[in-house]
């Protein structure tokens, strides 16, 4: 069969679905596409596509092994995004311990290059304190950091990645922001963090965090693994952000949007942000779900985190939406 073979894990989360849709369209027969899919996952949106389903888990190595033979690029989307303290444990074990198995496999296949999905949660926080006003590739990993579990999960999985690259394996990290924006595909998975714009468009969530973050569009962010199979350098990871917004910035611009019902913004303060994050704790618990509010992620919050993107722009070719265009799009399906 012709057609370069490729592995894409993750292919029924947000990330990788519109990255396998997007390679398909994009490159036709000119590519195999195998997608991993564990078992209990809703796989029927690749009913109708071309690809080759593997049952595997990530917790798995044997499963991941025989998942990886035969593939000459591997794009690793599977992770797990959590913020309560309950997660910890399951953290480690899909984005770090998952990491691993990828990374184990793909130096046993020969690989010839994987292209890793991390976040800017690995790269080190912009400080004001520290004068560092904007982070790049090159800021390090911050204390504080250390104490958020998710953070700290994808940290430790970009260090299985340069442990593979120790090892000869050709690896690139992809770095994205909040990815918002909507996949247009029926039955593709959706986020969360859609949810929460539409939650402040609907005046649901009147509580704006005093922070700052960087969001891409979910296009971008399928256009910039694209971009790093074919252009990144080995070993390199790059940040993938359209535009740095503070929250208040953010909640104006949703206000902004036509039939939008937010009304007035209420500031977290320390006492509001303990509160709601032991709420959120508290929920996870007892729900064993994830929860986008805990401790840790009202404190990240308030942190006035930018990113430049200056090195996607430069060496990956990237061109980035308009903000505005990407919000309308995940709010207003």
């Amino acid at each position: 069969m012709s057609g370069i073979p490729i592995l894409i894990t993750g292919a029924t989360g947000y990330i990788g679905a519109r990255l396998l849709v997007d390679m398909i369209a994009r490159y036709g027969d000119s590519v195999r596409c195998r997608v991993t899919v564990r078992e209990g996952s809703d796989a029927s949106f690749l009913r109708n596509l071309p690809v080759e389903i593997a049952q595997a888990d990530m917790h798995d190595p044997i499963a991941v092994n025989e998942a990886v033979k035969g593939a000459e690029v591997v794009f690793h989307c599977a992770g797990l995004i959590a913020y309560t303290r309950n997660f910890r444990n399951r953290l480690y074990d899909t984005n770090v311990l998952g990491t691993r198995h990828i990374v184990d496999a793909c130096l046993e296949a020969g690989v010839k290059r994987l292209v890793a999905t991390s976040s800017i949660a690995a790269v080190g926080s912009s400080d004001a304190k520290s004068g560092i006003r904007e982070s790049n590739e090159q800021t390090p990993f911050t204390e504080w950091q250390r104490h958020n579990v998710y953070m700290e999960s994808k940290y430790l999985a970009e260090l299985e990645c340069r442990r593979g690259v120790a090892e000869g394996l050709d690896v690139v990290m992809v770095n994205p922001g909040v990815v918002i924006g909507k996949n247009s595909e029926p039955g593709m998975s959706g986020s969360s963090s859609n949810e929460v714009l539409r939650m402040i468009y609907e005046g649901r969530l009147p509580l704006c965090p005093d922070g700052a973050t960087g969001f891409v569009d979910v296009r971008d962010v399928a256009d910039a693994h694209i971009a790093a199979w074919q252009k990144g350098k080995a070993g390199e990871r790059y940040i993938i952000v359209g535009e740095n917004l503070s929250f208040r910035e953010l909640f104006e611009r949703i206000a902004a949007l036509p039939g939008s019902r937010s009304g007035k913004v209420f500031r977290v303060n320390r006492v509001a942000r303990m509160l709601a994050g032991v709420g959120g704790e508290l929920f996870s618990l007892l729900t064993k779900r994830p929860s986008f509010i805990s401790i840790e992620s009202l404190r990240q919050a308030a942190h006035l985190s930018r990113y430049s993107n200056q090195r996607s722009v430069r060496e990956l070719g990237m061109s980035y939406r308009p903000f505005e265009e990407t919000l309308r799009s995940a709010i207003m399906q």
